[in-house]
Parts: C-alpha cells; sequence; structure tokens
C-alpha cells in the first residue's frame, strides 16, 4: 500500500487542481459543500460511479458537492494541501456557503485529516472511509510507550512519510488533551479492512456515535453502506432553510 509513497510514474500534478462540480438538486439554495477526495487509484469520477453523489441528490439535500482529482501525484510532492487550499478550499469560503466537508477514502483520507490538522478553521468537519493513518509498526509504538497520552512524537517537522504519520498522531493526541476535535471527524471501515490496526486505535478515542464499523474489507461495497448509514444519520446537519 504505501508504495505511493515510493513509486516514480504516477500522472504530473496541475496548478490549478482539477475538480468536477456537481451542484445540489434542490429548490433550496445550498449552504453545504461536501468535497470528495478520492484514494489512491481511483478517478475523479469514482464518487459518481459508485453512487455517493446520486444519494445526496435522492434525499433532496441542498448540498453542493466537489470531487477533487488529487492523485498520486499531489501526494509525491505534497503539493495536496496547497492546491486544496488555493483551488478548493477559498474559492468555496468565497460562496459563503455555512459548512465545508471533506470526504476521502484511503489515501483521501489522509489528505482530508492532514488538511484537517493544518487548516482547522477552513472546514466544519471530515469524514474518513478506511483510511491509511500509518503504519503498524507506529501504531505500537504508541502503545509500547504507554498510550498515546505518555508518547511523545518526535520528528514531525521534516518532509518525510513518517514525519507526516507522526505529525496526524501528535494532533489526534491534541485533540484527546481537548476533549475532541475540531473540525468534526467521523471515521467508517470494514472490520477487515487491511488497516483496522489504525483505525480501531483512533475509535478508540473518538465519541462511539461518530464511529461506523461493519463487515467488510478496504473496498468501495463497506464504503458505499457506510455513506448510506451517515447520510441517514444526517451528520452533515441539513437543515431546512440552513
Amino acid at each position: 500500500m504505501l508504495a505511493f509513497f515510493l513509486f516514480g510514474c504516477y500522472e504530473p500534478p496541475k496548478i490549478p487542481i482539477e475538480t468536477i462540480q456537481y451542484d445540489a438538486q434542490t429548490a433550496q439554495v445550498p449552504r453545504s459543500l461536501i468535497i470528495f477526495l478520492p484514494g489512491n487509484g481511483d478517478s475523479v469520477t469514482v464518487f459518481q460511479k459508485r453512487g455517493l453523489i446520486d444519494a445526496v441528490r435522492e434525499r433532496g439535500l441542498p448540498i453542493d458537492m466537489i470531487a477533487v482529482n488529487a492523485h498520486i501525484g499531489y501526494y509525491m510532492n505534497w503539493t495536496i494541501l496547497t492546491r486544496l487550499e488555493e483551488d478548493v478550499i477559498r474559492p468555496a469560503k468565497s460562496r459563503s456557503y455555512n459548512q465545508i466537508w471533506l470526504v476521502g477514502d484511503s489515501l483521501g483520507a489522509l489528505g482530508s485529516i492532514s488538511y484537517a490538522k493544518e487548516h482547522p478553521n477552513d472546514i466544519t468537519g471530515v469524514v474518513l472511509l478506511g483510511p491509511f493513518l500509518g503504519d503498524e509498526k507506529l501504531i505500537n509504538e504508541i502503545k509500547q510507550k504507554g498510550g498515546l497520552y505518555s508518547w511523545d512524537p518526535g520528528d514531525t517537522k521534516s518532509a518525510t512519510k513518517e514525519a507526516l504519520e507522526r505529525s496526524i498522531w501528535a494532533w489526534i493526541k491534541e485533540c484527546c488533551a481537548k476533549k475532541g476535535c475540531s473540525p468534526l471527524m467521523y471515521l467508517g471501515y470494514g472490520r477487515d479492512d487491511r488497516f483496522t490496526y489504525a483505525q480501531d486505535f483512533l475509535a478508540s478515542f473518538m465519541q462511539p456515535e461518530h464511529v461506523i464499523t461493519i463487515d467488510g474489507g478496504h473496498d468501495w461495497r463497506t464504503w458505499e453502506k457506510i455513506w448510506l448509514m451517515l447520510l441517514n444519520e444526517n451528520v452533515f446537519q441539513v437543515k431546512n432553510g440552513t
């Protein structure tokens, strides 16, 4: 899985980053925006093909949606956060949305939580579907040091994969100390996901109502079901007239 940090053949990043806009099909003025970040190997159209876009529209929700072509190239040179801020989030904020959410699967979830860590005031919340949250070696280290509260993250500033992973868990540690993360965070994954060693660990620090775990693996069949459950629970807090 972590070959995406090492593999040399990938689509060159573009400036600005490419997006697909899906406007709400409702008479209400959309006051909320969902920004989708695809996983490694997923195309920018995956959220439409897998039914996530239609599921929002079928409920008549006043939510605009944007799928971002955040492919592996933006992670290789770690410009993903800059491109999101300058090309997607900043223009969205100029449209005066009441809520802006990031939704990502796998690698896209890594991008989503990384953006939340760096720019917590830009967005309302993140939805992490089957996220990759670091190597198992790091999670074992945290546990062996007595748990998250006593763990020293060490280097979180250098431009390495390890430092990135450590910075994410350092931020989660800060969230726990403050009794909750800002922005909001929802986690959904399958019990047979190959990254459950980190997903289970994160879930242990979250409010139970913000975690969905079902039978399934690291695949879209699982995430589609979780998405419908999230919409049925109205996690995006959509209200009439807002």
